[in-house]
């Protein structure tokens, strides 16, 4: 009986040697490589090619690879089988290139080569260098551009932009700020100038390095100041102007009331890890009213989110607001609207997807410009019409970190 227990142990023991061993076995152990692929055509695309093809009919294909030279260094693209197209991007200029294709097998044979003499259209960066308009604003200046390529998603459309001054002592250009974006268009604002006349530049840069001229500008910054937070105080408990959009279910805006240790002085405490948080539920839209405790032409205002893991551009964050502006709080008929906003995610991503660069600029605060014809005013109220967990819902709540406001005082 203990012969035959060994003897069957012995056969399970092989069988499960045997299993393993066919698990190490490749899927398809053909060793000639596939043919290559054929009949191949070119289109230019901006900054690089896409390239059509007719793969070879053979069953151990697994993709197309395309080789390149990318400023000395040698870069691939991969394409499955189940596509007969690659794209081939990242080139600066539209000078010739040379691309090899190699078909693949499963085993990672590759075939010959059929290489080809490619010419790409300018880089998407050029473009939007072509679109730049720097103009003169409180603190500094702003920058608007256009960035057609990115309507198409993804990150390679992507840009930085860096900003230089002038240093009259050192004779050189200094860089002191940059922006990244993967927006179709928007506006950066330069900030911190003082008001004299200085020589500014900007200049473009994608992610594959290529970089743009430097459009240079010659301005003076318009002067501001940063508005006393100290000063500030809670204007709750007056009249609300009841102006649209209204709740949907009780057809009349209020205050709001803090949840917790969540006060509305949190708002302006200068720490942007403490946050106001309004109670749960509520009607939307919010009103939160402030006495600035000066008058002031408001040229713009920062806001920083809730942030921490996982909280930028979700939540109770504001995601659609206004804000409105008085002198006379006790009259609901005086306010007038000084700005409405939509937020966006720099990196343009969908809902529920937080990129690296979305939560440094969600750090660093979201700046938005006040039309400077617009009156000086006493108060100011931010009116939260949604936030990023209920975009275009009934109810809501929200939480901001921090708020801050700038122009000149009167």
């Amino acid at each position: 009986m203990k012969k035959v227990k060994i003897f069957i142990y012995a056969l399970i023991s092989l069988s499960i040697f045997s299993c393993k061993e066919d698990l190490r076995a490749p899927l398809y152990d053909g060793q000639n490589p596939p043919p290559p692929i054929s009949s191949a055509s070119v289109e230019a695309i901006p900054g690089g090619v896409k390239i059509t093809y007719r793969l070879p009919d053979d069953p151990g294909l697994l993709y197309v690879k395309a080789t390149y030279d990318l400023k000395g260094v040698k870069m691939e693209a991969k394409s499955s089988y189940y596509n007969n197209f690659i794209i081939v991007e990242g080139f600066g200029d539209t000078k010739e290139k040379e691309v090899s294709l190699y078909a693949v097998s499963r085993s990672e044979k590759l075939s010959t080569p059929v290489t080809l003499k490619v010419t790409p259209l300018p880089a998407p960066v050029y473009d939007v260098y072509n679109s730049l308009q720097v103009n003169e604003s409180f603190g500094g200046f702003t920058i608007a551009f256009e960035n057609p390529a990115a309507l198409g998603g993804g990150v390679n459309s992507n840009i930085t932009m860096g900003v230089v001054r002038w240093d009259d002592i050192l004779k050189e250009w200094v860089r002191f700020d940059s922006f990244y974006s993967g927006l179709a268009k928007g506006i950066f604002s330069v900030r911190r100038q003082p008001p004299v006349l200085t020589q500014f530049g900007v200049f473009l840069k994608d992610r594959w390095g290529n970089y743009t001229d430097t459009l240079k500008k010659t301005l003076t910054p318009w002067p501001e100041v940063e508005l006393d937070r100290t000063k500030f105080k809670d204007a709750r408990k007056n009249p609300v102007p009841q102006r649209a959009p209204f709740p949907e279910l009780t057809g009349i805006v209020k205050d709001a009331e803090h949840e917790g240790s969540y006060p509305w002085d949190k708002m302006f405490d200068g720490d942007i890890t403490t946050f106001f948080h309004t109670k749960q539920r509520y009607d939307m839209p919010i009103w939160m009213p402030v006495d600035l405790g000066v008058t002031a032409k408001l040229s713009r205002y920062v806001l920083w989110q809730r942030t921490g893991s996982g909280w930028p551009f979700t939540h109770g964050n504001p995601h659609e607001w206004e804000i409105w502006g008085t002198n006379n709080v006790a009259d609901p008929n005086s306010w007038i609207k000084l700005d409405h906003q939509v937020m966006v995610k720099p990196s343009g991503s969908p809902i529920g997807v937080l990129t690296n660069d979305d939560k440094a600029v969600a750090e660093l605060g979201m700046e938005y410009n006040i039309d400077p014809a617009l009156p000086a005013v006493r108060y100011v109220a931010f009116k939260l019409i949604d936030n990023w967990a209920s975009i275009g819902g009934a109810t809501g709540f929200m939480h901001v970190a921090e708020l801050k406001f700038y122009g000149q005082l009167k």
